[in-house]
């Protein structure tokens, strides 16, 4: 039967003191006894220390200080989309060029896999494995954001680890908005009910403090397995950043499979009666305590500390029935960062330094009921045995960065730089990268043109790793190929140009270009029915591809286009060989394949237009669908996802603005096949979502 599966409960708060400290060449200049001494200011503004995060540009796509692409949007532009606040993260990235959707809403940025990119919060790096984490799972929502960046190409050298870009927002600030508090209820099709409230403040100009909180049910967080609407299922400034999420799941089901193995006690066992379970929690805290001393000076230093758990509950019996497995996982992360950074500004240099430590303490434990198997890889008996595969280390990622913005001429500037990385745990490695990245205004204030190369090092995803899993499952029916079962770090290469336009003050054109070579590219799948990913390498291979953007804004109507085309062409296996079926593997290891994170040819549009007290919205996303099958040989039907929104606001005496929203997901009802059952890394099929209703009502407080 159809009925709810995942429960997610979300918090986020957001504290922000400042603290006017005068340096002390302004204490020496200070009369004794002033007179009438100046009136404290309400707030003191602080100097940005990331230098990347300057957008040239209003209207549209654009450019970071440092040459990096950056197509970016404001809560203004959330509350345009259809969906408004409520529209989760992912979904707001897949309205960027770049930006690809998967199974269970993961996204895929640049061709590479899911985790390869990092979130930067406030200037902040939050720990990696937050990636790892499905992302129907929002540890951060639309209601926290004020602004957010997708920076791509190549990035100044204070990043390094995910090549794929970075996701850089800002929290809302409740000085800069005191909107006291407003109270959400979004209710619609698919079992959905989300309520949310949100509150933001500011106390003597100096104490910012922003609180969201939102709960969600519904039958959507997976992608279903079948094309049914409904899945199947049994100055000196200090911030303090929290976030927590907790998420339990029942996994989607495909109805009337066929048996593959026999266990003792069952004659027969309906496969949509499978009842598995996934549940998470995760928790962020940080702190960052920033500090402009002088005019030419700005620093920061932060601590996080991230915490994820991942618990399986299978259901015994029909995964054994179907899959020969039944694996209870439970893999936990703690993890500590600390991370420092300093800008100096003096002539036409800027100057930035920093430091990366990183902690991630990975706990595994895995139990799996399986059949034994002869020689030919046939099942000898009906009665399972045990197999304990537990996993634990250390892993300590280290980095140091300069980086140098260099403002050669008034119309051409050149950003360089240089990191040293370290990484040991489950693997070890040492790598040296360095960045360079010219921009210049070809028309000033009208064209700029953009090109650099940087190597970067690409940290495997943490949680999955599972070294002995080749061997502790070998004579059993979750038996794999030899190979090496911990994966390696990546190293690429990348080289990236292209052009930003304004055509006019209400006009944005951008193109870009972009071609990467990778060493023992970092992948990640689902082998077998345990929905955690499992990290691996392909040995070598090359991305490439070119995206293109449109923006239009006015007072009233918004308008926005973008369209990406590129592969990502990998040749061999280099670790984690257990997990391919043996003949696929040996086709890999002679063959290029195309990779199946992204499709050949993307696109989005949208468009907003306020007609007060209405504002109507439209979105849509294209796909020419992503790769499955024996090594990717299979090429997907195309993906089409048009969504509308209308919203209505009424003054209500006494209360302020009520806001009633309805939007419509899918409003062609259309039969998105996103994966197949087959497909390298794939457990089962996953579909889009069909035409889902939904209204929201706001109201303040």
């Amino acid at each position: 039967m159809d009925r709810l599966f995942p429960l997610a409960v979300v918090v986020a708060l957001a504290v922000t003191v400042i603290v006017p400290i005068p340096s002390r060449a302004q204490e020496a200049a200070a009369p004794a006894a002033p007179a009438a001494p100046p009136a404290a200011p309400s707030s003191v503004e602080l100097t940005p220390i990331i230098i990347e995060a300057q957008r040239i540009g209003a209207v549209g796509p654009g450019l970071s200080s440092t040459g990096a692409n950056d197509y970016g949007i404001t809560s203004t532009d959330i509350q345009q989309t259809p969906q408004g606040e409520n529209t989760p993260l992912n979904q707001l990235l897949t309205q960027m060029p770049g930006v690809a959707i998967d199974q269970n809403q993961q996204i895929h940025i640049r061709n590479t896999e899911g985790p390869q990119f990092q979130y930067n919060i406030n200037g902040v790096l939050i720990p990696f494995d937050i990636n790892t984490n499905p992302p129907f799972v929002n540890m951060f929502n639309a209601m926290f954001v004020s602004k957010m960046d997708l920076l791509d190409g190549v990035l100044p050298s204070r990043y390094s680890y995910a090549t794929g870009g970075v996701v850089d927002i800002q929290t809302k600030d409740g000085c800069d908005d005191p909107e006291g508090g407003r109270l959400s209820m979004m209710a619609g099709q698919r079992g959905i009910l989300q309520p949310s409230m949100q509150y933001a403040g500011c106390a003597d100009g100096k104490l910012s403090y922003y609180l969201s909180g939102m709960y969600a049910q519904g039958n959507n967080a997976f992608s279903s397995a079948t094309p049914s609407p409904n899945p199947i299922s049994d100055i000196t400034k200090l911030s303090i950043i929290f976030s927590s999420s907790a998420s339990n799941n029942q996994l989607p089901n495909v109805p009337n499979l066929t048996p593959q193995f026999t266990l003792n006690g069952y004659n027969a066992y309906a496969s949509q009666a499978i009842n598995s379970y996934l549940n998470f929690r995760d928790d962020l805290g940080i702190v960052m305590l920033k500090s402009t001393p002088s005019a030419d000076l700005t620093w920061q230093i932060a601590y996080a500390a991230h915490s994820i758990s991942q618990d399986f509950k299978p259901d015994n019996a029909g995964e054994l029935i179907f899959q020969g497995v039944a694996s209870t996982a439970s893999h936990d992360d703690l993890d500590n960062t600390l991370q420092g950074d300093a800008v100096y500004k003096t002539g036409a240099h800027t100057l930035g330094t920093g430091f990366y430590l990183g902690e991630y303490d990975i706990t595994a434990n895995d139990r799996s009921l399986v059949f034994p198997v002869d020689a030919g890889g046939n099942q000898t008996s009906s009665s399972p045995i045990t197999v304990v595969n537990n996993a634990q280390a250390v892993n300590i990622v280290s980095g140091l960065y300069v980086d140098d913005l260099w403002q050669l001429t008034d119309r051409l500037k050149l950003n360089v730089g240089l990191r040293a990385d370290t990484l040991t745990g489950f693997t070890s490695h040492t790598q040296l990268d360095p960045t360079i990245n010219l921009t210049y205004d070809l028309v000033p204030d009208t064209t700029t043109v953009h090109a650099g190369f940087a190597r970067y090092m690409q940290v495997p995803s943490f949680q999955g790793i599972s070294p002995t899993a080749s061997a502790a499952f070998a004579g059993t029916t979750a038996e794999g190929p030899a190979g090496k079962s911990t994966p390696i770090v990546e190293d690429d290469f990348e080289w990236d140009g292209g052009i930003v336009h304004h055509l006019t003050d209400q006009i944005t054109l951008s193109e870009d270009n972009f071609y990467e070579i990778t060493n023992h590219y970092l992948d990640t799948g689902q082998f077998g029915v345990v929905p955690i990913f499992a990290p691996f390498n392909y040995d070598y291979g090359f991305i490439w591809g070119a995206e293109a953007a449109i923006a239009f804004k006015t007072d009233t109507l918004s308008l926005y286009a973008n369209a990406t085309t590129g592969r990502n062409i990998q040749h061999g296996v280099s670790t984690g060989q257990f997990n391919f079926p043996a003949d696929e593997l040996a086709f890999i290891n002679s063959h290029y394949i195309v990779l199946d994170h992204q499709p050949l040819v993307g696109a989005s549009a949208g468009a907003t237009y306020q007609l007060e007290p209405f504002t109507f919205s439209l979105n849509a996303t294209y796909s020419s669908g992503l790769r499955a099958g024996f090594a990717d040989f299979e090429k997907l039907p195309d993906v089409i996802q048009v969504n509308a929104g209308v919203q209505y606001d009424i003054a209500v005496p006494g209360v302020g603005k009520v806001s009633d929203r309805l939007a419509v997901l899918n409003i062609l009802n259309r039969v998105n096949l996103i994966r197949p059952a087959e497909g390298i890394g794939i457990f089962q099929s996953a579909y889009g979502p069909r035409l889902t209703l939904l209204n929201t009502v706001t109201i303040p407080f």
